[in-house]
């Protein structure tokens, strides 16, 4: 009996200290059985699929709007923001912007000297009350085409300039989803990139472009991993503020290497290795953790059956029975330290 309770909770243990070893940090035995059968696996594209180190690779408009944009989004982490920070012109002083705010998955907004400045998505800066012409209405088209992200610039009521954002996606993204498919898994992407990009990430990764969802807000993220018409478990990895209710929403919230601080309380597995490789990983390792826990209570259960029979037929003495009860114990106690369920590939 002793091996039977403890054939479940050593596996565990093992597991969970062989994935921190190899970068891989589980909250808990619950999310390594949600994780050992294929479900539903959404992604995030920023950060997740890419490297998430965005650049400007286009600028279409005013070049001096560069400076104000900067300004803005000097107060904020979002990958996004780094990439205009940096593309700031040079030669020119820094200007400092006052009443900034950030919306999540939207833009940031504030004040610049005495211009109005907002920098993000249309939908974001229209949404604000900006005019976007058909001149930079082209120029977002034509930037899209080249598979670049437009991030409007507004001044003063006015989209003044567009600027086209590229981040290349991971080296090992297309072999990790071809081996998680490969397994069974039923593979989207949710992200708040223009819905062309993103369909354009999900062909280069083998992703059906209908299983791409572009545009999405943080509320829109959690609506999908909340959907009732999925019946089975649904799987979210991430790393930005603006998907953190997602993340806390799914049966398994994943947060992935350099993830913001939301991300990271509300997820239950935390990959501290860049990459999606340590994603195949987790979900081999929690399969053959509970291959580990099956062995072990089968182990327990047989060597008990036959122990306990030998005992009622009198074969085996009370004294001899005493000392082979513990057999059992150590049995898997050894097996299940001596485990191999992570780090196997």
């Amino acid at each position: 009996p002793c091996a039977l309770g403890l054939a479940t909770p050593l596996a565990i243990d093992a597991a969970l200290g062989q994935a921190a070893r190899r970068g891989i940090l589980i909250k808990g035995g619950d999310v390594i059985e949600a994780l050992s059968r294929p479900a539903r696996l959404l992604l995030d594209k920023t950060g997740t699929l890419t490297e998430g180190v965005m650049r400007v690779a286009a600028w279409r408009g005013d070049e001096s709007a560069r400076v104000l944009a900067a300004a803005v989004e000097a107060h904020s982490l979002h990958p996004t923001a780094e990439a205009m920070r940096r593309a700031a012109a040079t030669g020119q002083e820094r200007a400092d912007a006052t009443q900034v705010e950030e919306v999540i998955g939207g833009g940031v907004r504030g004040v610049v000297g005495s211009h109005r400045v907002q920098v993000g998505s249309r939908t974001f800066v229209e949404g604000d009350g900006i005019h976007v012409g058909p001149d930079m209405e082209a120029a977002a088209r034509d930037l899209v085409g080249q598979g670049l992200t437009p991030v409007f610039i507004g001044v003063d009521g006015v989209a003044v300039a567009v600027a086209g954002l590229g981040d290349p996606l991971r080296g090992d993204a297309a072999s990790a989803i071809g081996e998680m498919m490969g397994r069974g898994w039923d593979i989207g992407i949710v992200s708040g990139d223009h819905p062309e990009i993103v369909a354009q990430a999900a062909r280069r990764l083998g992703i059906a472009p209908e299983r791409a969802v572009g545009s999405a807000t943080p509320e829109d993220k959690l609506a999908i991993v909340s959907d009732p018409a999925w019946s089975g478990a649904t799987v979210i990895v991430g790393d930005g503020v603006n998907d953190a209710a997602a993340i806390a929403g799914a049966t398994v919230g994943i947060a992935a290497h350099a993830g913001a601080e939301a991300s990271l309380a509300a997820a239950d597995v935390y990959l501290s290795r860049p990459g999606l490789g340590a994603l195949v990983e987790l979900t081999d390792g929690a399969r053959r953790t509970v291959g580990v826990i099956r062995r072990n209570l089968a182990i327990s259960l047989g060597y008990n059956m036959v122990f306990a029979s030998l005992a009622l037929a009198g074969v085996i003495t009370p004294l001899l029975a005493a000392v082979l009860m513990p057999v059992s114990s150590l049995t898997v106690i050894t097996l299940s330290y001596r485990s191999r369920s992570f780090g196997v590939r």
